[in-house]
C-alpha cells in the first residue's frame, strides 16, 4: 500500500498536492477494511502526517515561479495599469492620487519618504519610501527589515500606471556582527529564491522578503484603485 501511494503520485505530477491527497484517502480506505482498529488508528496517523506535511510545503501560486516581474534589463520592477472611469476628472483623480501618496507615505511605518518628483500638468509622481516590514512581532520576538523603493504614479490616455521599483531591503543591520542590505534582484527573484531547479523550495530566509514585497505591492494597488473607483 505505501508503495502504491508514492507510485500513484509520481504518475500524475501535474497537481501533486491533490493527487496525494486522493492517494491517502484510498489508501486508508483499503486499508481500514483488513486491519483492527489499533492499526487503523496508526496509519490514520500516518495518512494525517503526511497530508499535513504536503500542505505546509506546498508554495501558494501568489508568491511561485513567475510572481516576481522584472524588466527586460532583470530589474525588479512591479507595474499596473489601472482603467479610470470616463465619467472622472482626470485632474481631480491626480489630486487624490497625490493626496493619498502623501499621507500614506508619511505614515510611521513608512519611516521615511520623499518626493523625487511631480508635476500636476503632467499627472505624474515619483516617492522614494523607507518602509518598515514585519515578519513576526510578538513580546518575546520581533522580526522586521527596512525595505527602500521608489512608487511612481501617472496619469496619461484614461489610465493610471503604477509602478513599483529600485527595490533594495536592510536587515538586521543593528545586531553584532552586523546584518546585510541587499536589493530585489539579488534576493528575491526566482533565480535566486528557489533552492531547487524545479523551484518548489524557497530559502527560508528568502521567502519572507519575497512574500511580503508582493503583498506590499498588492495593497498599494488596491488602495489606488480603490480610489480611482471611488
Amino acid at each position: 500500500m505505501i508503495r502504491f501511494l508514492f507510485t500513484y503520485v509520481s504518475i500524475h505530477p501535474t497537481n501533486r498536492w491533490q493527487t496525494l491527497e486522493s492517494a491517502i484517502i484510498f489508501l486508508f480506505l483499503q486499508l481500514i477494511k483488513t486491519i483492527d482498529m489499533k492499526k487503523a488508528l496508526l496509519i490514520s496517523i500516518f495518512c494525517l502526517t503526511a497530508l499535513f506535511a504536503s500542505a505546509k510545503s506546498a508554495i501558494d501560486p501568489k508568491y511561485g515561479p513567475g510572481s516576481i516581474p522584472t524588466d527586460k534589463n532583470g530589474k525588479v520592477t512591479f507595474t499596473e495599469t489601472i482603467s479610470i472611469p470616463q465619467s472622472a476628472n482626470l485632474d481631480d483623480c491626480y489630486t487624490q492620487l497625490l493626496n493619498w501618496a502623501r499621507g500614506r507615505f508619511a505614515m510611521p511605518y513608512a519611516r521615511k519618504s520623499s518626493i523625487l518628483s511631480e508635476s500636476a500638468a503632467n499627472k505624474g509622481f515619483v516617492f522614494h519610501v523607507e518602509q518598515t516590514l514585519v515578519f513576526k512581532r510578538s513580546w518575546l520576538v520581533s522580526d522586521e527589515a527596512r525595505i527602500f523603493y521608489n512608487f511612481s504614479m501617472n496619469i496619461k490616455d484614461g489610465k493610471c500606471v503604477i509602478t513599483l521599483t529600485d527595490i533594495s531591503y536592510s536587515y538586521e543591520e543593528e545586531r553584532e556582527g552586523g546584518g546585510f542590505r541587499v536589493s530585489a534582484e539579488e534576493w528575491i527573484t526566482d533565480d535566486k529564491a528557489f533552492k531547487d531547479a524545479a523551484k518548489t523550495k524557497f530559502f527560508k530566509q528568502v521567502q519572507k522578503f519575497r512574500v511580503k514585497t508582493i503583498d506590499l505591492n498588492d495593497l498599494l494597488v488596491r488602495n489606488v484603485t480603490e480610489i480611482i473607483n471611488k
